[in-house]
């Protein structure tokens, strides 16, 4: 794996909610982090983050100005964090790809799967690095965060390479759980697996995850949980498969207050990530699937609704 020097500038590109929080942990610890954007005419932005705090009776707010840069300059990026939206990530590379080099790391972290595979034909011979996290971050406006939970953040090679990048351990600084984990497929399939369990199923009842679990939802939670079981078990994840009915309800659980992203995009007419999640374990995972009629239904509904919304807004 290429080597980057962990004093390098980080250029984070998709500042919402979780590329916004790990811009902010990233320069508290010292790291200089630039934001990419498109349009902005401001020279910097400040973000606010708040972290909830069991031991304090208000959450410690701290407050963090980035300088900015449009994707379209010239100068040389050599680390490049991608935290868009899965259906966005392909243009939003392709927009800074003359800015990289075979001495760039680019880590992508979003949701779903096949976004690497989209982003390795326009990063040349830059290094990839994949990533997912736990964390819990939410925006009540474009420059004020609260993060729930810190979670785990997993990074990894998208090849075959043991090696840990240099600037692992800033990172491991910056958060308070971040481990290197070779076999980062296996951590980005299992979340895809969950994921395609409770966003659709939110999305289309418009319910805060928690409902999953309740009477009137629950045969439908464990009817979606079978056929994504049966699809990795059809393709030889009989680990995660396992798992599956166990981490579903503990993110439901810890999560039963919060909205998936794609109930949140769904009901504001927005894009969902529908196709990166619940699409590819349809289309991607095996060559010939098993029998998912509920899966199926799901993902056409939410295509259909999708498209009724984004056409009414």
């Amino acid at each position: 794996m290429a080597t980057q020097s962990v004093s390098s500038t980080w250029h984070v590109l998709g500042a919402g909610a979780i590329g916004g929080w790990l811009a902010c942990e990233l320069q508290a610890s010292d790291c200089p982090v630039t934001l990419l954007h498109y349009r902005d005419t401001e020279p910097t932005r400040r973000l606010t983050l708040s972290k909830a705090a069991s031991t304090a009776s208000q959450p410690a707010q701290t407050s963090f100005t980035f300088e900015q840069e449009s994707v379209t300059q010239a100068s040389a990026i050599t680390a490049l964090l991608v935290c868009t939206k899965a259906w966005a990530t392909e243009d939003a590379v392709r927009s800074v790809a003359h800015r990289l080099s075979d001495n760039t790391q680019v880590v992508l972290l979003g949701n779903g799967m096949g976004l690497a595979e989209r982003v390795l034909p326009l990063i040349g011979d830059a290094a990839l690095v994949l990533g997912s996290t736990t964390a819990g971050c939410l925006r009540s406006d474009r420059n004020t965060l609260h993060l729930s939970s810190s979670g785990t953040t997993y990074l990894g090679p998208y090849q075959d390479d043991s090696t840990p990048p240099m600037w692992l351990p800033l990172w491991q600084r910056s958060l308070t759980r971040c481990h290197w984990q070779a076999d980062i497929r296996s951590i980005l399939l299992a979340k895809t697996a969950v994921n395609a369990v409770i966003n659709p199923l939110t999305a289309i009842h418009q319910v805060k995850n928690g409902a999953l679990l309740q009477s009137e939802l629950l045969s439908s939670t464990e009817a979606t949980i079978t056929e994504v079981q049966s699809l990795l078990t059809a393709a030889g994840e009989t680990a995660i498969a396992k798992a599956l009915p166990s981490q579903v309800k503990d993110i439901c659980l810890a999560t039963a207050q919060n909205d998936s992203s794609m109930k949140v995009d769904l009901a504001r007419g927005n894009p969902t990530e529908v196709e990166w999640i619940l699409g590819w374990l349809l289309k991607h995972l095996l060559s010939k699937p098993p029998a998912t009629p509920v899966l199926q239904a799901l993902y056409e509904e939410i295509q259909s609704t999708e498209k009724v919304r984004r056409s009414a807004s």
